[in-house]
């Protein structure tokens, strides 16, 4: 039973970082957008947006942070990153 409720609390800090880390990634996603947009860029329409863009930031958050980690220093990567608007 002390393991259930260990791995129960595990879970829970998982989604709850996977929350935090949807909610900042989400705004930085969004300020990125307005700047572009602001400078007259295309800016492509979001495609896993609403509930199913929710679910897999909240499970795969890990490899998301890692990928945005190795591949632009930053673990909340957006598009502004690579020489666009800033």
């Amino acid at each position: 039973m002390k393991v259930l409720g260990v791995f129960a609390l595990l879970v829970a800090l998982y989604l709850l970082i996977g929350v935090g880390f949807h909610v900042a990634w989400k705004s930085a996603l969004i300020a990125c957008r307005e700047v572009r947009i602001a400078h007259g860029e295309w800016v492509e329409p979001e495609v896993f947006g609403g509930g199913l863009g929710f679910l897999f930031d909240v499970t795969f958050w890990p490899v998301y942070a890692w990928a945005n980690i190795y591949h632009d220093g930053t673990p909340l990567a957006t598009p502004c990153m690579h020489g666009g608007a800033q």
